[in-house]
């Protein structure tokens, strides 16, 4: 195999122009024919392939050997199926001396690409500004005046709406137009404050917030806390029916910025005596900028009318992915196998919805592209005859969320016997904050492992996956870690994983929250630990088709399943451990963040 890229890679390092544009058909190494058949492969893995074959040295530049393609072609030459993975991506041949080629992505489009992150970037910081200068300009006339504005404001619109005098549009527009000048902090107290606070905030402060740190506000003096006016307290019960017989007496505000989901997160704590009440709102930024969605190509009318073939005992394909799921990479797989069709397309493990399965009955290739773009996420043209090019609608956006497939299949190999906690641990430390997000969406990942011990608990198993083989075993024997004795990576980590949760309104938290006076008190960090529980059981499975019976007990079971098989029913069964870990971070089993991560697993 003459594949090569560590010189490659340096010189790209240096800056060195490596070479120019390349017609590959004019290789003499690559007119041989190939056969190959790649699902969801790196392009690295790919160009190695052809490199073997054909005896030709191939290289890939650091920067996409890790993007993935399906490529399923049948004896077209090398040069021709090289040149055809360049029309999914924007990459390009080029060459050097000795007839040394390598794929690397076109200058103009990594430099688009950076131009369009930075747009991204700077749209979202001017989202962000103009949202707080509103919420600033507003704040400056007392919340309790602004609320009784909006009030007065909504009342004669509903007059208006009801009386319609002739001119009732003209002002209704008026009025409007007055209300969304107060926007949202005459609505809402929490953005009101937001906008309070934000007018003292210092350039450190703001650049926190910018990095997704957490900013804390209170009533009373807390250490690394902004002051917030004691008017808040007034504004609160004003604003709150839970205050009206009670006035609050102390309150905190945390704020965080999500760049990935554009939005703000604000939580607002306050304390009457013994009870505490507690207030989340999501503030969207929007900010987004993207370019213009590629227009798709129309497939020759030839291509269209391809009959699929069908053989005489059709069977629909296994779905290869947890949850029944399926990705394009395994559809075009599937419609090569019915036609002569080359593919070649780009592949995510973005879960792809079929409708009612008929694209597996589909007559031809037109019928089958009408039931497949009915997700409406994927462009499709012909390029050449016999070929067929696919891409994502959203290739750019998926390009930096996706997760390379050598680091997949790795958990993905061991989820045969069932992925432990730190497994999940492991993996959930390697996620980038944009991987991250795009896993806690209902489509995010095809994977051959449940996901769901990874839903709203990244936080904790990072954390988990700062610990030492020492501190594990010392926490799996239900013992606590003090916080005092965690280095400062793992304090920072037992950070992450209270403030995303005290942020998060599906995470539990026990009376931690009654105690957010106490917890950012540095003079009682030497209370905080972190200790874990765990509860196991077994259970026991039957299916029959679209039936899934579950039991927690043997004895159920087994009648069950002779009651089945007497009946001549055909099903299937099977045992797991079920698994669940409770992690803590806090000051007790009642006062901290909780942490539920269920882990199943074979029975062996």
């Amino acid at each position: 195999m003459r594949y090569w890229s560590l010189c490659l890679l340096w010189a790209m390092l240096q800056g060195v122009a490596l070479g120019q544009g390349v017609d590959l058909s004019q290789a003499p190494a690559l007119q041989k024919p190939l056969s190959l058949r790649f699902i969801m492969r790196p392009l690295r893995e790919v160009i190695e392939q052809v490199a073997s074959q054909t005896g030709a040295t191939l290289g890939v530049a650091k920067a996409i050997e890790q993007y993935k393609v399906t490529l399923i072609v049948r004896d077209q030459p090398a040069w021709q199926t090289l040149h055809m993975l360049t029309r999914v991506y924007p990459v390009e041949w080029r060459v050097e001396e000795n007839e040394r080629y390598y794929l690397t992505e076109i200058a103009e489009a990594r430099s688009q690409r950076l131009r369009q992150q930075q747009a991204q970037r700077q749209a979202l910081q001017r989202a962000l500004d103009a949202q707080l200068q509103h919420l600033q300009q507003a704040a400056q006339t007392d919340f309790l005046t602004l609320r009784q504005q909006v009030k007065s404001i909504d009342a004669e619109i509903d007059r208006l709406a009801e009386q319609q005098p002739p001119d009732w549009a003209e002002q209704t527009e008026r009025l409007a137009q007055q209300r969304a000048r107060i926007g949202r902090a005459g609505e809402s107290l929490l953005c009101y404050i937001l906008g309070v606070l934000a007018q003292a905030w210092t350039p450190e402060q703001r650049l926190r917030l910018w990095n997704g740190q957490v900013l804390l506000a209170s009533t009373k003096p807390l250490a690394g806390a902004q002051p917030m006016t004691e008017n808040a307290l007034q504004w609160i019960r004003a604003w709150s029916p839970a205050f009206e017989e009670q006035p609050p007496e102390s309150a905190q505000m945390l704020i965080r910025l999500e760049p990935d989901s554009k939005q703000l997160i604000l939580a607002l704590v306050t304390r009457t005596g013994e009870s505490t009440v507690s207030f989340i709102e999501y503030l969207p930024l929007g900010g987004s900028e993207s370019g213009s969605a590629p227009t798709p190509a129309t497939l020759p009318e030839a291509v269209g009318r391809i009959s699929l073939r069908r053989p005489a005992e059709q069977s629909l394909p296994t779905a290869p992915y947890w949850g029944n799921q399926f990705t394009l990479a395994e559809i075009l797989a599937w419609l090569a196998d019915h036609t002569d069709l080359n593919i070649v397309a780009d592949a995510f493990r973005v879960p792809v919805p079929l409708a009612a399965e008929r694209a597996w009955t589909a007559a031809t290739v037109a019928d089958w592209l009408q039931d497949v773009l009915q997700t409406n996420a994927v462009l499709f043209e012909s390029p050449a005859n016999s070929w067929l090019l696919a891409r994502h609608r959203e290739q750019v956006e998926l390009i930096p969320s996706e997760i390379d497939e050598l680091t997949l299949e790795r958990f993905e190999k061991r989820a045969s016997s069932g992925l432990s906690l730190d497994d999940y641990a492991e993996f959930a430390a390697l996620l980038t904050p944009a991987q991250q997000r795009r896993l806690e969406t209902p489509t995010g990942y095809a994977l051959r492992f449940d996901t769901a011990p990874l839903q709203n608990s990244i936080p904790a198993l990072r954390f988990w996956a700062s610990l030492t083989p020492t501190q594990r075993q010392t926490a799996n024997e239900r013992l606590p870690l003090a916080y005092p004795q965690l280095t400062a990576t793992q304090q920072r980590l037992f950070w992450d994983a209270i403030e995303y949760a005290l942020l998060n309104s599906t995470i539990h938290s026990g009376d931690l929250v009654h105690r957010l006076e106490q917890l950012y008190d540095p003079q009682t960090h030497s209370e905080l630990a972190f200790f874990t529980e765990q509860w196991k059981n077994t259970n026991f499975v039957i299916r029959n088709g679209a039936v899934t019976l579950t039991f927690e007990d043997v004895e159920s079971y087994e009648q069950t399943l002779r009651e089945l098989k007497e009946q001549g029913l055909s099903v299937s069964s099977e045992q797991s451990w079920n698994t669940q870990r409770s992690l803590y971070f806090g000051y007790g089993a009642s006062s901290a963040v909780v942490y539920i991560i269920d882990l199943r697993a074979p029975k062996p």
